[in-house]
């Protein structure tokens, strides 16, 4: 905006609220609103500014470098949001009718808005008459002029120099007035985006010396995640709670270690053994203490993993979270409802603010390589994975991330070479021989694949092994039919790699099959019909 004097005594006014419209789209950046056949589509205030960065340079590559210095200028923690918002706003958007998503990415250059997009000015007119400027409607009292250079002016007329600067004053005040705006306005994102500066999270530690020690180990045990050391655990915290019986956080440690014993990744207790302990240990460390956030967390996941109670679990994250804002794994399986939900910015939030309070814990590292795995953005998850393997060499699941990166992108010696990682790390883990049968699957290798897949079906019988990651051989392998039956085992047996059916990558040729939409339902999810990208 500025102030251009000539014989005419001219005023510039560069109004930048056009309308852009394309497809069933109409974005008004003068209303920050996105509409979609004319009613409002919600979006996060940094999604909009991407989107609205991409649109008005409609049709030509703008790179990485050049949003980040838009959108998050001189924020570090805000630079792994790129791609992040890109996935909601292709979310958001669909696909157009050509199929085509809306964003196109330049390969290792940037994004462009691959669509046609018409230009109004009528809401610019609009704005200029709302802050009593002349539109170039009324040519008996102001003219609107074409300058050489391509702006547009409002002349003012030469009658009354105190009209002139009636004018001028009626343009500093409508800048002061957008200038203020903007200030509240950044103040308000700032605000919503930086992260919560607290320290991290510890329990609080009871009068009895002995039950918090034997509930610290315990804890340094459950954290390393493996077969052996859950079991170590589930004997440290009940010897704390033995040596204090109303230590309600040894409880919760109780819960957390049954949870892990037989959920996703890890497990070794089927479902219907382990977690009906784990909420019965949960729900004394309740009586005791309502107030212990790790509590809440571990209900919480329950809800979420056992029961698939999608509003009830969440209810019971955000009482934890209220309790207590610095426990890193109520944030940290809170992501994981978020991202199972499809709702990959919340998912994003929750693991940044775990892992700034964390930034060392390898667990959290890994968890931030899969919730980008889970995302398509492989180019973030493959250095975050690699950071969880610095931290910890001998950590199976971040092998199994950083293999995954590998397989979803082709590089399927690598991959491989990762899975054969964790099963030496694992010492034959049946989790993670099924994922490597995975990479076996999609690199060709059927018959390696299936000899995997025979014996873990043969295992079966002698011990708990999900029936959901027998599916995803078998979806690997492109048996449909298989897939479906072994989905369906898991239904009943309630594993809980279940909710992730919508987002992870190796069911994507399962999702217009009837069959496996109808398990998706039966977990609480709407079906993803539209595929996701091909793997």
């Amino acid at each position: 905006m500025g102030l251009s004097w000539g014989h005419s005594a001219r005023v510039s006014i560069v109004v930048d609220s056009a309308n852009y419209s394309f497809g069933p789209f109409r974005l008004v950046p003068s209303e920050h609103l996105l509409l979609r056949e004319e009613k409002p589509i919600p979006l996060a205030p940094k999604a909009y500014e991407l989107l609205f960065a991409l649109v008005k340079r409609h049709g030509r590559l703008v790179s990485r470098e050049e949003l980040m210095h838009e959108i998050w200028p001189d924020s570090f923690v805000e630079e792994i949001n790129l791609t992040v918002n890109i996935s909601l706003l292709r979310k958001t958007l669909g696909e157009q009718i050509d199929g085509r998503q809306y964003i196109a990415t330049v390969p290792k250059r940037g994004y462009r808005f691959d669509a046609t997009v018409c230009e109004s000015v009528q809401a610019a007119e609009e704005a200029a008459e709302a802050i009593g400027l002349p539109s170039g409607k009324t040519p008996d009292s102001t003219t609107s002029t074409q300058q050489p250079d391509g702006d547009q002016h409002a002349t003012i007329p030469k009658s009354s120099k105190s009209t002139t600067w009636r004018y001028v004053a009626s343009l500093v005040l409508a800048a002061g007035v957008v200038v203020a705006g903007f200030l509240l306005w950044k103040h308000w994102a700032a605000s919503r985006t930086e992260p919560i500066k607290v320290e991290a999270h510890h329990a609080g530690q009871p009068e009895n010396a002995q039950a918090f020690d034997l509930y610290t180990r315990a804890r340094a045990l459950w954290n390393k995640r493996s077969i052996e050391s859950v079991q170590q655990s589930l004997d440290l915290f009940r010897q704390a709670i033995n040596a204090d019986p109303s230590y309600a956080e040894a409880y919760a440690g109780l819960a957390d270690a049954y949870i892990t014993a037989g959920s996703y990744g890890s497990s070794f207790l089927a479902p219907q053994i382990a977690i009906p302990k784990a909420e019965e240990a949960v729900h004394k460390a309740l009586v005791l203490d309502d107030s212990s956030s790790d509590a809440h967390t571990s209900l919480a996941y329950i809800k979420l993993t056992y029961d698939w109670d999608w509003p009830g679990a969440e209810a019971e994250f955000k009482r934890a979270l209220a309790l207590d804002p610095k426990n890193v794994n109520a944030r940290h399986w809170y992501s994981h409802e978020l991202m199972a939900e499809g709702r990959i910015l919340e998912s994003h939030e929750q693991s940044e603010q775990a892992l700034y309070i964390e930034p060392m814990d390898r667990i959290l590292n890994e968890h931030m390589a899969w919730h980008h795995l889970m995302a398509r953005e492989y180019d973030r998850s493959i250095p975050q994975a690699r950071k969880a393997i610095e931290i910890d060499p001998d950590f199976v699941q971040a092998h199994r991330v950083l293999g995954l990166d590998y397989l979803y992108t082709g590089r399927y010696t690598e991959a491989c070479s990762e899975f054969k990682k964790g099963v030496d790390l694992s010492h034959g883990d049946p989790v993670s021989q099924a994922y490597l049968a995975r990479c076996y699957a999609m690199s060709h290798r059927s018959a390696d694949a299936r000899q995997i897949l025979d014996s873990l079906i043969k295992d079966t019988q002698e011990r708990y092994i999900s029936s959901a990651e027998i599916a995803a051989v078998f979806a690997a392998l492109g048996d449909d039919t298989n897939c479906v039956t072994w989905l369906q085992k898991a239904v009943q047996e309630k594993s809980s790699a279940m909710i992730y059916l919508n987002i992870d990558p190796v069911f994507d040729r399962m999702r217009a099959n009837p069959s496996f939409q109808a398990i998706v339902k039966q977990i609480g999810l709407t079906p993803e019909i539209d595929e996701k990208k091909k793997i």
